[in-house]
């Protein structure tokens, strides 16, 4: 039986593992607690001597992975105007890309000036991978995941660059899968068993027969023998610093015009702006299978931080859950394929949810037969292009 924290929003059945005491709390709620409890000033020092240990090991001092939103801008201004260091950006393109997506990459690249690299996977594979993990995982993500998690580690062992800084650990910040005192570093096991679902590039090949190990090479993670030869370490900011996205944003916002992108099924429009289907067909995707969205994550977020109560929260997440997904029949053209085709695989995926899904009247209901079929095949290589839907590069 599924049951609630007293505090937030969350289920507990959160994809990473939640778990609650006796009073009904969770644990993401009682590890939020620290961030009032620890000496920051005192991280910050410890966080400074870990990047002095190998400072002069290469031309940069670590690479950081970049995005049109998510928590890029915050990272990189804290990396160069609070740590001193010399980053070198490095961005996995999603091959569709929102115009205000590609507006704060652009800011992001010039306010910095720092030296910036960018891998774009040929678009007719990028299509393929996307329908085989929509088809088999009910993840629109997975790819532009796997590579933006590989593509910096690879980079940083090629140039040896000793770090990689992340910005917040997920596992952490929503489900207090480990204590900012751990100082919890990127590992594979934690890439494959959560941000990649349990299925990292080997897995998927089994999903299709025509894959082969060179597609996927541009997203495969290095190996265990690269890892210890090169000791590049991942490091979380979010370890280090008091992570509060609404407050990042908001000041990223205010000293650099970071973007936002309004969207029905969001409360704070901050977050991912560069995906144009992030609350759209990725979190429908999302409800059906959970039972939640993105905006319990924000609300959840809001009410950790004290700027709102759980009472109205829960009112705004019912509101925020009945409104009709946003961009669905742009991404269904991008792809290639009709509504019909994204309308069975939210019936695919489902699941015990289903009365939270299927209640939208996007729903077509008589195509349910057809969910005995995996989908490969019905995605084509479409031409539509839309301004939210622009590749931004090629090469690296």
């Amino acid at each position: 039986m599924l049951t609630r924290c007293a505090k937030c929003l969350y289920w507990s059945n959160h994809p990473l593992g939640i778990t609650f005491d006796s009073s009904g709390v969770c644990s993401g709620c009682l590890v939020h607690e620290e961030k009032n409890q620890l000496d920051w000033v005192q991280r910050k020092i410890e966080l400074k001597k870990i990047f002095e240990s190998r400072s002069g090991q290469s031309n940069y001092d670590c690479v950081i992975p970049v995005s049109g939103g998510q928590d890029s801008f915050f990272t990189v201004h804290y990396a160069i105007n609070e740590l001193g260091l010399n980053p070198l950006l490095v961005n996995f393109n999603r091959n569709f890309n929102s115009k205000e997506g590609i507006r704060n990459l652009s800011i992001l690249r010039s306010v910095f000036d720092a030296d910036y690299r960018q891998f774009t996977i040929g678009l007719t594979l990028a299509k393929s991978i996307i329908s085989c993990t929509l088809s088999n995982l009910g993840s629109l993500n997975w790819l532009w995941i796997a590579g933006q998690t590989s593509l910096p580690v690879r980079i940083a062992i090629d140039l040896e660059i000793p770090f990689v800084l992340w910005g917040a650990h997920q596992g952490l910040e929503q489900v207090g899968m480990y204590s900012h005192l751990e100082n919890v570093e990127m590992s594979r096991r934690y890439r494959q068993e959560h941000d990649l679902m349990g299925f990292d590039e080997e897995r998927i090949l089994d999903f299709n027969p025509n894959f082969t190990n060179d597609d996927l090479s541009p997203i495969r993670y290095p190996s265990d023998l690269e890892l210890h030869r090169s000791e590049v370490r991942g490091i979380y900011l979010g370890n280090f610093v008091r992570w509060d996205p609404t407050f990042q944003h908001e000041q990223m916002n205010r000293l650099y015009g970071y973007g936002s992108r309004n969207n029905v099924r969001a409360f704070w429009p901050y977050d991912n702006p560069d995906c144009p289907v992030y609350f759209g067909l990725n979190d429908i995707l999302k409800q059906a299978k959970y039972g939640y969205s993105k905006a319990t994550d924000q609300l959840t977020r809001e009410i950790r931080h004290g700027r709102i109560s759980r009472t109205v929260a829960l009112k705004l997440e019912k509101k925020f859950l009945s409104q009709r997904p946003e961009g669905i029949s742009e991404f269904a053209r991008w792809m290639g394929v009709s509504e019909k085709t994204i309308n069975l695989l939210l019936l695919q995926h489902a699941g015990d949810f289903s009365s939270s899904v299927l209640a939208g009247d996007w729903i077509d209901r008589p195509f349910q037969d057809a969910l005995r079929n995996r989908f490969r095949g019905l995605f084509s290589n479409s031409t539509f292009l839309d301004s939210d839907y622009q590749n931004i590069g090629k090469g690296i």
